[in-house]
C-alpha cells in the first residue's frame, strides 16, 4: 500500500476475494490457452475480477481500468501482489475477457462461490456455539433456511425449499427499428463497400459505379422529419430506398467480377454487407406482399441476432433484446436460459425442478410461478413428486379449489412469495446494467447477463456474512457480560 498503510480486512473487496475460490476456477480456465504459443495470458483472477468490478460498479471498459489503477483494494481483488501505478492491462482486453469467460464458466463459478460462502457462514455460526455460547438450535436453523441449506430432518426424502421461476426481456442498446432507417443504413453501408472496392480497381475501370447519395439522403431526411405519413408516402419512400440498395448490391457484384476482393474489406464492413444483403431480401419480401412480418426479421445491422420480443407489457408491448429465464433458489438467482428468439418459458419448469433434485437430492416443497407456467404437464409433474405448484392459473378455478382458510392463506402467501423474483429483475436492470446491453456480440452479451446474476448472488452472500458476523459479535459480548470473564486469547473481532 502507498504511505505504508494496510488493507482493511472487513472491506467488501477483501471479503469477496476470500469467498471466490480462485484456485479451482483457474484450473478450469487455463486449458483455454497454449503454454508455448503467444504472449502469456492474464490470470483468471485478473480477468474475472475486472469483469466483476465493471458489472458491480456499472462503468465502461476504460473507466474500469482507471478505477483499478487508482484503488489498492481493487488491485488486491484482481490478484496483484502489491500496489502499482501502472495499468495492469489495456482497456481493449475487457472484450477478450468477456469472450473467454462464457456463461457456463460463470455458472460453475457461481456454484462454487455459493458453496464456499455458505461454508464460511456456517463456520462462523459454529464458532458461536462453543462451550460458553449457548444458542438455541432454532436460531441456527433460521439462518440455515436463509442460506438455502436444508435443516436437519429425520425424513431425508421429504421435499424442502422454494423455487421461483419467471422470464423477462433484457433490452439491447439499439434504436427503435424503423424500416426506412434500416434501409438508409443499408444503403450507406453498400456505398462504403463500393468506395473500398473501387480503390482496389483504380486504373482498371474507367469510373466508379453511380450512386444517388445526396438525393437518397435528402429524401430520407424529409421523410424521417415528418411526423405522420400516408400509406402512399410510406410505400414510395420504401420503394426508392429498396431500388437504391438493389442497384448498389448489383454494382458490388460487378466490381467483384472485375477483380475486386471482398477479403480486403474491414471485418466489420464485410459483416454489415452480409447482413445488408439479408435485410434487403426481407424488406423486399415484405414490400411485395404488403405485410409487416417476416421470419427472423433483422432489426439492427450491428446486432443482427436481436429479434423483436412481444411481451405485451404496459408502455412496452414489444422489446428488442434477449429473453431470459431465471429461477430464485431460496434467495439465490440462477440463469436458466438465454435466447434472442421468443419462446414459451413454461417448458423450462420441469427441467429446472429436475436440476434442483440433482443438486440437492430432494425436490422443492413449492414452486411459485406466473400463470403461463400453470400448464397441464407442469401440474401433473408437480403432483407426481409432491410439489406444490402455486400461481394464478389460466382459469379462476385455482383459487376456488382452496376450501379451508389455511389453504387460502397458503395460496396468498405463495403469491406474495412469487413477487420476490420481480424484485430480482428490477435489481438486475436498475443496478447491474441489464436495462441496456451495450455489448454487440452474442457471446459477450451472454457473459454480461451471467455476470449480473453472479454479482447479485455474491452481494447476498456478503450481506449474510455481515449479518452472521454481527450475530456472532453480539452473542460473544452477551456471554462476556453474563459470565463476567475476560476474552479468550486468539479471539479476533475482525473476520
Amino acid at each position: 500500500m502507498p504511505f505504508g498503510n494496510k488493507l482493511d480486512p472487513n472491506n467488501r473487496w477483501v471479503l469477496l476475494s476470500a469467498i471466490i475460490p480462485w484456485g479451482e476456477l483457474e484450473e478450469k480456465y487455463a486449458p483455454l490457452f497454449n503454454a508455448t504459443t503467444g504472449a502469456p495470458a492474464k490470470p483468471f483472477r485478473m480477468a474475472f475480477g475486472a469483469l466483476y468490478i465493471q458489472q458491480r460498479l456499472g462503468v465502461t471498459d476504460r473507466e474500469t481500468v482507471e478505477l483499478i489503477t487508482e484503488s489498492p483494494y481493487l488491485q488486491f481483488f484482481i490478484g496483484l501482489q502489491g500496489f502499482q501505478y501502472l495499468k495492469p492491462f489495456d482497456a481493449s482486453m475487457m472484450v477478450h475477457f468477456r469472450k473467454r469467460i462464457d456463461p457456463e464458466l460463470i455458472k460453475f463459478c457461481n456454484k462454487l462461490t455459493r458453496e464456499n460462502g455458505i461454508a464460511m457462514i456456517q463456520k462462523l455460526l459454529a464458532a458461536s456455539v462453543q462451550d460458553d455460547a449457548e444458542v438455541e438450535q432454532e436460531d441456527i436453523q433460521k439462518v440455515e433456511i436463509e442460506l438455502g441449506v436444508r435443516p436437519p430432518s429425520e425424513d431425508e426424502t421429504s421435499n424442502w425449499g422454494t423455487l421461483i421461476l419467471d422470464a423477462s426481456c433484457v433490452p439491447d442498446d439499439i434504436p427503435f427499428p424503423v424500416d426506412m432507417r434500416l434501409l438508409n443504413e443499408a444503403r450507406e453501408t453498400t456505398e462504403l463497400v463500393i468506395d473500398s472496392l473501387f480503390e482496389q480497381l483504380k486504373g482498371k475501370i474507367p469510373r466508379k459505379p453511380r450512386c444517388n447519395r445526396d438525393k437518397a439522403r435528402n429524401l430520407f431526411l424529409v421523410y424521417i422529419k415528418k411526423k405522420k405519413h400516408s400509406i402512399k408516402e410510406i410505400r414510395e419512400a420504401l420503394k426508392y430506398q429498396l431500388n437504391e440498395v438493389d442497384r448498389n448490391l448489383k454494382s458490388i457484384d460487378k466490381l467483384i467480377a472485375c477483380g475486386a476482393m471482398l477479403s480486403a474489406l474491414k471485418p466489420y464492413l464485410y459483416r454489415k454487407l452480409l447482413v445488408t444483403s439479408e435485410l434487403y431480401r426481407q424488406q423486399q419480401e415484405m414490400y411485395d406482399a404488403d405485410k409487416r412480418r417476416v421470419e427472423n426479421r433483422i432489426v439492427n445491422l450491428s446486432k443482427p441476432h436481436v429479434r423483436p420480443i412481444v411481451r405485451g407489457k404496459a408502455g412496452r408491448k414489444t422489446e428488442f433484446g434477449a429473453k431470459i429465464s431465471i429461477s430464485d433458489d431460496n434467495g439465490f438467482v440462477d440463469l436458466d436460459r438465454v435466447s434472442w428468439d421468443n419462446y414459451n418459458e413454461s417448458t423450462d419448469l420441469i427441467g429446472r425442478v429436475v436440476q434442483y433434485k440433482q443438486e440437492r437430492g430432494y425436490y422443492p416443497e413449492r414452486v411459485c410461478a406466473d400463470q403461463i407456467y400453470i400448464t397441464v404437464n407442469n401440474k401433473n409433474f408437480c403432483e407426481l413428486h409432491g410439489i406444490r405448484l402455486s400461481g394464478r392459473g389460466r382459469s379462476k378455478k385455482t383459487q376456488d379449489q382452496c376450501v379451508t382458510v389455511e389453504q387460502k392463506e397458503i395460496f396468498r402467501s405463495d403469491l406474495r412469495r412469487r413477487s420476490v423474483i420481480e424484485g430480482r429483475f428490477g435489481t438486475s436492470k436498475l443496478k447491474y446494467g441489464l436495462d441496456k446491453i451495450l455489448t454487440k456480440l452474442v457471446s459477450t452479451s451472454k457473459s454480461v447477463i451471467g455476470m449480473a446474476m453472479f454479482v447479485m448472488n455474491t452481494e447476498k452472500i456478503l450481506r449474510l456474512l455481515r449479518l452472521s458476523f454481527a450475530f456472532f459479535i453480539w452473542l460473544y459480548c452477551a456471554v462476556l457480560c453474563m459470565t463476567r470473564i475476560e476474552p479468550r486469547k486468539g479471539v479476533s473481532m475482525a473476520i
